[in-house]
């Protein structure tokens, strides 16, 4: 199996999926303790892959590997921690039936207050925000993409095995997100990190893809919010149908630098559906300009 260079080619979302080529696959998934992560770590043990759980939280990711042996293994990281992932990858090397990565999955994150946008006294000294949530939701993702890449190219492709990365980010890589910069920053900063290494991965035989979930009701949102995000008149996407896109796009060999959003069931039939939204068409001027920039940006690299 060889990776194309990227080329805009829509997702068609299948009635059925082909899982049996999930099977015996080395899946990581940081975050994979709690809430989606847990949900696809879940998924894909069910489908015959074994699942490297990366987690911060050592009690949740005990419990999971426990619920999911012999088909997972807990290695307890935080993100942010170059080592700690290190750590995590070589577990799943160590651990794997073929002693390999062939799926990881970026997706831990947190939420939560915002204290860039929270304005001080000016005449008090200015306060240093906490960029937590940057360095998970970012840093963490970068730490994971450079790894991903290093560990993927320890195992040779082939029909039955290649190598994918999906990028969890969501629709506030999209949209406006008053009030909340840092995580709206770190949203849009994955999204920037998914769209250029679609145009370089190809040169080692690798997918990429982006995956961007509407709200979805899981523990990372309180009540308190899901309570008044839902008396908006906000419908709310699946865990199942967020489970089902990840799927899809790991065993599905020929889906590669497609943003995939999960959206409620109204939106689409699947609950999940092709964004289009990172090429531009004909007669904008950033469709010149991304072209431009295409045929000379490597050249400007090796230069520097």
């Amino acid at each position: 199996m060889s990776v194309p260079e990227y080329t805009n080619r829509k997702l068609v979302v299948p009635a059925e999926l082909g899982l049996s080529r999930l099977k015996d696959k080395s899946v990581l998934i940081t975050g994979g303790g709690s809430g989606l992560g847990l949900a696809y770590a879940e998924a894909f043990a069910k489908a015959g892959s074994f699942v490297t759980i990366v987690d911060f939280n050592k009690e949740a990711g005990q419990a999971a590997e426990k619920a999911l042996a012999p088909n997972a293994v807990f290695s307890q990281c935080d993100v942010r921690q170059w080592d700690d992932l290190v750590a995590a990858f070589e577990t799943a090397m160590a651990k794997s039936p073929c002693h390999s990565v062939d799926v990881v999955i970026a997706n831990a994150g947190v939420i939560g207050r915002d204290d860039l946008y929270t304005l001080d006294d000016p005449t008090c000294p200015p306060q240093k925000p906490d960029l937590r949530t940057v360095d998970v939701n970012l840093y963490g993702a970068l730490y994971t993409a450079k790894l991903a890449l290093h560990y993927f190219r320890k195992h040779t492709v082939s029909a039955e095995r290649d190598r994918c990365l999906i990028i969890k980010g969501s629709i506030a890589a999209y949209t406006d997100q008053p009030g909340s910069p840092l995580y709206n920053v770190s949203k849009y900063g994955v999204r920037g990190l998914f769209r250029n290494l679609r145009r370089t991965l190809h040169r080692d035989d690798v997918r990429i893809n982006f995956v961007a979930p509407w709200y979805v009701r899981t523990p990372i949102l309180s009540d308190k919010v899901v309570e008044y995000v839902t008396s908006k008149g906000v419908k709310f996407a699946t865990v199942a149908d967020g489970v089902r896109a990840m799927l899809n796009i790991a065993a599905d060999q020929s889906i590669n630098g497609r943003a995939i959003a999960i959206v409620p069931r109204e939106e689409a039939p699947y609950g999940y559906m092709d964004l289009e939204h990172d090429d531009y068409e004909e007669g904008d001027v950033l469709k010149g300009w991304q072209e431009t920039v295409l045929a000379t940006a490597q050249s400007i690299v090796d230069m520097a």
